[in-house]
């Protein structure tokens, strides 16, 4: 059986499409080789028997102190070493890397030992370490056009995959009616939370009535409680969510999702057709997340609200024109099911099992 080596680790936003990508190539027979970090989250979301699951140990270098730059590098030697070991025991037939800082010396390594070496870069501006890992790929796809701010014959704008159960949700013509006196708002910070929608959300919600809105907000493991005694203290009704391991079902509730603005949520918004509002972390890399929502933005396929001093002003007005304004929900919903190619997941992996030794 071929071994198919993929590589993520970190946070979410590159466990998630690679595992979606993983469980259809083991359908197809093949055998998944994951190489993670030993820190990653990919443990707690992997729990595979297909799935063979190595570690290296490997750091970032961006924005860290010289000294940590130093050490860093050290770890990039040993991470070749590693992967060196891991790829000349399991001989996988092909590599697939979804960024982050572990991708890199996997595929300098795959490279050196001529395995066919494939990516996915999941934001509008490539990371750093794919735009080191482009120079090794035989085949580079991307969720936004031009993330490599260049035409090339190896790039295939894709999309981004989810996983498959979302695709039997229901659909925005069933969930927007043509009149909407109250509103169902999901508030999701990503897979580690957000402070800034923690703190800022219950607050906001406080200027309207509970017979207009309906709040659903994951707050992550460090504030479920100062949430929840917010929305105590503001008299609404609120169900404040530490984790959900079924987003399905809160997407399926949902008639407008504000969230961060990561590359999986935006894409899994997309295949459903949820009405937004974007926040975007405004200290990503390579101010990434304000990237994705403008892309979307231009489009007419959300609305882009960063954080400031008038963010709840902001956000007021915003809410109250689309209480009065059932039209313009439903078109922010069905405009972003177009912003994306269809077919993500089978364009992938069609077009990469060509690439297989």
């Amino acid at each position: 059986m071929k071994i198919i080596a993929i590589i993520a680790s970190g946070t979410g936003g590159h466990i998630y499409p690679a595992l979606s990508v993983a469980k259809e190539y083991i359908n197809l027979g093949y055998k998944i080789l994951w190489i993670g970090t030993p820190n990653g989250l990919e443990d707690k979301i992997i729990n595979d028997p297909e799935i063979i699951m190595e570690k290296i140990h490997s750091q970032g270098i961006r924005g860290k102190s010289f000294s940590k730059k130093i050490f860093s590098l050290l770890y990039v030697f040993k991470s070749v070493i590693q992967a060196f070991k891991i790829f000349k025991k399991y001989k996988p037939s092909m590599i697939f890397g979804f960024g982050g800082y572990v991708s890199v010396s996997s595929s300098f390594v795959g490279f050196i030992m001529s395995i066919p070496v494939i990516l996915h870069e999941q934001n509008a501006v490539a990371g750093t370490s794919n735009k080191i890992n482009y120079f090794f790929a035989k085949r580079v796809y991307e969720t936004f056009p031009l993330s490599f701010d260049k035409n090339s014959s190896k790039i295939i704008h894709t999309g981004n995959p989810v996983r498959d159960s979302l695709k039997n949700l229901i659909k925005p013509e069933n969930k927007y009616s043509s009149t909407m006196s109250l509103i169902n708002i999901l508030v999701m910070g990503g897979s580690q939370g957000s402070r800034y929608l923690n703190t800022t959300m219950p607050f906001a919600f406080s200027h309207f009535h509970n017979r207009n809105i309906s709040i659903k907000h994951i707050t992550g493991a460090n504030d479920h409680k100062i949430v929840s005694n917010k929305y105590q203290e503001y008299d609404l009704n609120a169900e404040v969510i530490t984790y959900s391991d079924n987003i399905s079902l809160l997407y399926d509730w949902a008639d407008l999702v504000v969230c961060r603005a990561g590359s999986t949520s935006i894409s899994e918004l997309a295949i459903i057709g949820r009405a937004s509002l974007l926040v975007p972390f405004p200290y990503a890399t390579d101010n990434h997340q304000v990237r994705n929502a403008q892309y979307l933005a231009k489009n007419t396929a959300t609305i882009l609200l960063e954080e400031s001093d008038d963010f709840v002003e902001n956000y007021v007005s915003i809410i109250n024109i689309l209480l009065n304004d059932s039209k313009k929900i439903y078109s922010l919903a069905k405009n972003i099911q177009n912003v994306f190619p269809k077919d993500t997941m089978n364009n992938i992996i069609n077009d990469s099992i060509r690439f297989i030794k």
